[in-house]
């Protein structure tokens, strides 16, 4: 009937398994847990490579860091059962009907669950990523569903075997962001309409801002880099609120005027990111000023070569 998989890396997910053991155990339907470890650290491993004595419960570990896409892929290969649920690892089962709120809605394609996170503020060098998630992912599936492939996260999902077989994660993306991007623009080019549900997980993370604005950045270069592959460029651009925001500078001939005024507004931008209150308009500034330069550097050197 179900097969959970959880790619994990540097994180205990001792509760969150026993949980989902316990509720599946409640309905009584086949199942089983796959977890693959991409290559965390030695303290960890310890401590979730014990959760493979549990009935249900096969943990895999890998010794190269292979991938978030990878790692997805491989778990999909080892399933036996003919539904999928993803989630990842940093998160809690919230709800004592998790599980069953997927399990009352099959059959179905693909089901997206959504998020939560905890209402009280982390440490201050942290407050970024889950002001971001308060913000910007926490969303009703009412919501989701009017964009519903846009909108789709590969956090909390679950899809049917036979789909996952003819459209998997993109193994050249690199790091971290829009793997998810991807996925869903490829179940829609095979007709498939992700439908999103009100059954979140929360979401556990815990990252410093540094770090998280490195990886929007590569989020960013991905998201470049999905362009190149999605068969209409215009349609994504327009779908995907950076790119199109960027356009517009660029069609009302404003984008120099932008990077003058975030130039000289940089470092109280940067401050209020590192803040305890961190404003998600400068965090939409910080964006859109890196994909600029990225852009036009570029164009530049393009531009450079054709000279040559």
């Amino acid at each position: 009937m179900l097969s959970i998989c959880i790619a994990i890396h540097n994180w205990d997910v001792n509760a969150l398994v026993n949980e989902l053991v316990k509720q599946a155990d409640r309905l009584e339907k086949p199942y089983e847990v796959i977890l693959l470890d991409d290559a965390s650290d030695h303290e960890f491993q310890m401590k979730n490579s014990q959760l493979d004595f549990l009935e249900h419960v096969t943990y895999l570990q890998s010794y190269i860091n292979m991938g978030r896409s990878y790692v997805r892929n491989v778990l999909a290969a080892r399933a036996k059962y003919p539904y999928l649920l993803f989630m990842d690892c940093d998160t809690r089962v919230t709800h004592k009907d998790y599980l069953k709120k997927y399990i009352d809605l099959l059959p179905a394609q693909v089901l997206s669950g959504g998020y939560e996170y905890k209402s009280r503020r982390p440490r201050k060098d942290s407050v970024l990523r889950w002001a971001y998630g308060r913000e910007r992912e926490t969303c009703s599936a009412k919501k989701r569903n009017k964009n519903p492939n846009y909108s789709f996260s590969t956090f909390n999902f679950l899809i049917e075997k036979k789909i996952f077989d003819i459209v998997q994660f993109d193994e050249t993306l690199e790091g971290y962001g829009h793997e998810d991007t991807l996925f869903g623009l490829d179940l829609l080019s095979h007709g498939i309409i992700v439908r999103h549900i009100d059954n979140p997980l929360r979401h556990d993370v815990s990252i410093t801002t540094s770090r998280f604005l490195k990886q929007t950045e590569n989020a960013i270069d991905n998201l470049l880099v999905i362009q190149e592959k999605v068969a209409d460029k215009e349609q994504f651009r327009s779908s995907i609120s950076l790119l199109r925001h960027y356009d517009k500078l660029k069609k009302t001939n404003t984008l120099r005027f932008f990077l003058k005024f975030y130039k000289k507004f940089e470092k109280r931008i940067i401050a209020n990111l590192k803040s305890t209150h961190p404003n998600m308009r400068c965090f939409d500034l910080y964006k859109l000023n890196y994909l600029s330069h990225i852009i036009e550097n570029s164009n530049g050197n393009q531009e450079t070569k054709r000279r040559k």
